[in-house]
């Protein structure tokens, strides 16, 4: 599959969840400065201006978002049509800058405000020094005394003399013995 069509999959085709997260607008040089951030995702009500486009210079607050199109109607901007009604113009959000954010929501605020710009310098905390706790004494158990494992030597390998293949002795019966022995007293 080439890239730009697994691209398209991806944009175009992605979940509803997926595509109302791509809907976003960067912002403003000030609020870069306040909230750390260089994008934010649109909300209702927001300021906008818009930077890119036949409505380059506008400024508005957001009345619709489309998030099938990935762009916003901005209050004021509507196109008539030939029977007279007037529509709403959608721009893409990439053609717009935030300069004011709706912070109506908490959880949208605490979100904003929960990374800190990046222009201070990062401090180490100093370590404050452990404080050991007063255990309360237990009773004492009988401790059995730890025996020390020794190592056992490492045997080396030592070459057995070879052994010269020899005929095997004839067994010898203890019967046979006995009555021998016997025979032999008589």
């Amino acid at each position: 599959m080439k890239p730009t069509k697994m691209r398209n999959q991806q944009i175009y085709r992605a979940p509803y969840a997926v595509r109302s997260k791509q809907v976003s607008g960067s912002l403003s040089k000030d609020l870069r400065k306040k909230y750390g951030k260089r994008s934010v995702r649109l909300a209702l009500d927001d300021s906008v201006k818009i930077i890119r486009g036949e409505y380059k210079g506008i400024d508005g607050k957001i009345t619709k978002i489309s998030i099938d199109k990935s762009s916003i109607a901005i209050e004021g901007i509507k196109k008539e049509k030939l029977k007279g009604e007037k529509i709403d113009v959608y721009i893409p959000s990439s053609n717009i800058l935030v300069i004011s954010l709706n912070t109506d929501d908490h959880w949208r605020k605490s979100k904003l405000e929960g990374k800190k710009p990046k222009s201070t310098p990062k401090v180490p905390k100093q370590e404050k020094p452990k404080v050991a706790k007063q255990e309360k004494p237990k009773e004492a158990k009988q401790e059995k005394p730890k025996v020390a494992k020794q190592e056992k030597p490492k045997e080396t390998k030592q070459e057995k003399p070879k052994e010269t293949k020899e005929k095997p002795k004839e067994k010898i019966n203890k019967k046979t013995v006995k009555t021998e022995s016997k025979e032999g007293k008589n």
